[in-house]
């Protein structure tokens, strides 16, 4: 379970303990903290702008840039592929402590450089977290990024402190960040506020959905539908929390479902609403034949698979993965979204055939 400290302090106030004092607290109380982490390091790093970008006089891939950092201009030598003119960017300064060493000032084939033009990776974030782009070049910085702040993995979000906490499966209920903060606050004897949600599902009107069950292996079957929705990217806040869980933002859609899987332990699922027209979902089993699901895979089910269906064909396997045709897209302008509890022995089953 990888919780963030920003999270938690949501809940309940953590803010005077160290990192190595919560994880010792929280491991004495019996959850084993496997490690502590943080999503970006680094000192004397500011952010700046690069005023002019030259090749190099002795090198066919080296730039000789100029950095505004807010104070007298720099010389920085850079080799990343991507910095051009007009940037804005993260720079460690010359006395900079990276995880890879330390920055100095020096000479790079006959050409002064007083500092570093950083990627995300050379701060320490995990490059699982970055997309390819990012792990190829320097970090551009958004053109409103304040040329002289100096704290650039604040302003990016990535300035916070991870747990990883190991689970014994008695307690599965953990994996939730609701239920995790309500243990830490027993364990450091301190009030937890949790939102207050009651009721929020209620909203809206009745409509012409059909859900329902025909086996035992789905005892409840909820479904919502969302009759209009703008697919884009979701808020700042979500993109950092999810990142600190070790999740990929993708859209504000797809982040809502991933946020209150994280947050509350249940998870959902999410359909395109043009892909279910007559807004019917049933959960069968009994099925043998071969199906694709969102990854692309085709896959063979069997008849002790839990299968979700629409007018008789599979639209999900139930439990583990949605399928290509019902996925959400750019172009998606409602939602039905799906909430069920299934026999969980059986979904472990199917998954660990498939």
């Amino acid at each position: 379970m990888r919780i963030s400290r920003k999270w938690l302090n949501q809940y309940l106030d953590i803010s005077d303990l160290s990192l190595d004092e919560l994880a010792r607290r929280i491991t004495d109380a019996g959850f084993e903290v496997e490690g502590t982490e943080r999503l970006g390091q680094g000192t004397n790093l500011v952010i700046g702008k690069v005023l002019t970008c030259e090749p190099h006089p002795d090198s066919d891939h080296l730039h000789v840039t100029t950095v505004d950092t807010g104070d007298e201009p720099l010389t920085i030598v850079c080799g990343a592929p991507n910095v051009a003119a007009g940037q804005k960017v993260i720079v460690a300064q010359p006395g900079a402590k990276l995880p890879g060493g330390e920055i100095k000032a020096g000479k790079i084939r006959g050409v002064e450089s007083n500092g570093m033009i950083c990627a995300l990776f050379e701060l320490g974030v995990d490059k699982h977290l970055l997309r390819q782009d990012q792990i190829d070049g320097i970090e551009i910085l958004p053109e409103e990024a304040p040329v002289g702040c100096e704290d650039p993995l604040g302003y990016l979000g990535y300035q916070d402190e991870i747990l990883d906490i190991g689970l014994t499966p008695n307690r599965s209920d953990c994996l939730a960040a609701f239920n995790m903060a309500a243990e830490i606050g027993a364990i450091l004897n301190r009030s937890v506020q949790l939102p207050d949600f009651k009721g929020a599902a209620d909203e809206g009107k009745e409509t012409a959905a059909v859900c329902r069950t025909e086996t035992p292996g789905c005892p409840l079957f909820l479904e919502k539908v969302i009759g209009s929705v703008k697919i884009g990217p979701s808020p700042r806040w979500m993109q950092e929390l999810l990142r600190a869980s070790g999740v990929h933002s993708i859209n504000n859609v797809v982040d809502i479902s991933n946020i209150v899987m994280l947050e509350t332990g249940q998870p959902m699922h999410f359909y395109d609403i043009d892909a279910i027209p007559d807004h019917e979902i049933t959960v069968r089993d009994g099925f043998s034949e071969a199906y694709t699901a969102l990854d692309g895979v085709t896959y063979q089910l069997e008849p002790e698979d839990l299968v979700i269906t629409n007018q008789g064909k599979p639209i999900g396997i139930a439990g583990i993965m949605g399928g290509e045709d019902s996925k959400i897209l750019d172009t998606t302008r409602g939602l039905i979204i799906e909430c069920a509890l299934f026999d969980h022995v059986r979904i472990r089953n199917t998954a660990r055939r498939l």
